[in-house]
């Protein structure tokens, strides 16, 4: 074992410890007995409630070299009462992957992310849900990708990609950038725990439907690409202010909220952005 496994281990063992303290009988629903000499459960207890070894237990917090499986870990965690952040952190430390965290059907958008995609004008910016769902916008979005014209249902980033026509014709290699977004609703779908999930299962039926209404899409998902969504460089061709090029930043929020940001790249693209809204043509370059 490396010296970077055993530092892990350490870790793991002295979490652990900790939150086996700070427990008491009461908590998990036992008669408090004997005075005890330390604060918190025995070992032996957090094993029987777990389902687990007492030895095994034991050299875990001693920090050995075992490897528990991840359904192990979800009922250590239970037994533990540990919250979202301490699970994940439980996970990681002990080599595994958290399991996917449960998102609400419906997410409200706190006004203070609001006023942070209106901050960004004259920058396009808007905010989209664990479901792609486009939540708020600024003008420079609206007057880019009309949103307030699509129904609520066709309000969703990944069917305005294909479905926009306008924004289809003025993107740059529009191919290019439809395939990464697909690649990004595979990667989601898999982080979102597939179809053992409610939202899981929402991005399915967006593949789904994507597929059934655009042949691109349908070929392209064939092709199994999968990529973490990330900024990329997006450079358009707009038919009234001429070319646009931006770096496309993305910023992740509690609940999966995702703030996109179209931050211009040169001074010519900025000096445009106000245009958006003005309904004004860009003067000719000189």
């Amino acid at each position: 074992m490396s010296d970077q496994q055993q530092v892990r281990r350490d870790a793991l063992a002295n979490f652990l410890r900790t939150r086996r303290a700070r427990l008491t009988p009461a908590d998990v629903g036992m008669a408090p007995g004997v005075r005890r000499r330390t604060p918190g459960l025995r070992r032996e207890e957090i094993a029987v409630l777990a389902g687990v070894g007492v030895t095994w237990y034991t050299w875990l917090e001693q920090g050995r070299e075992i490897n528990p499986s991840p359904e192990v870990l979800g009922s250590l965690a239970r037994t533990l009462r540990l919250d979202t952040a301490e699970s994940d952190y439980l996970f990681r430390l002990s080599g595994a992957m958290p399991a996917p965290r449960p998102l609400p059907d419906t997410v409200e958008v706190p006004a203070a992310l609001v006023r942070l995609v209106h901050a960004q004008s004259p920058a396009p910016a808007f905010l989209i849900d664990a479901d792609w769902a486009v939540r708020a916008w600024n003008p420079s979005a609206e007057g880019l990708f009309d949103f307030p014209a699509w129904e609520p249902e066709d309000l969703n980033l990944a069917w305005i990609a294909f479905a926009h026509l306008p924004g289809r014709a003025r993107t740059v290699d529009w191919e290019q950038h439809a395939r990464r977004l697909l690649a990004h609703l595979r990667s989601t779908y898999a982080a979102r725990g597939g179809q053992d999930t409610a939202a899981g299962r929402r991005v399915a039926a967006l593949l789904r439907r994507l597929r059934e209404h655009f042949p691109e899409a349908d070929a392209w998902l064939d092709e199994h690409q999968v990529q973490d969504r990330a900024g990329a460089a997006k450079d358009l061709l707009h038919e009234r202010l001429g070319p646009l090029r931006f770096d496309q930043v993305v910023l992740v929020a509690p609940d999966a909220l995702q703030l996109v940001v179209l931050s211009p790249r040169d001074a010519e693209t900025a000096d445009r952005l106000p245009l958006l809204t003005a309904g004004e043509t860009a003067p000719a370059a000189a």
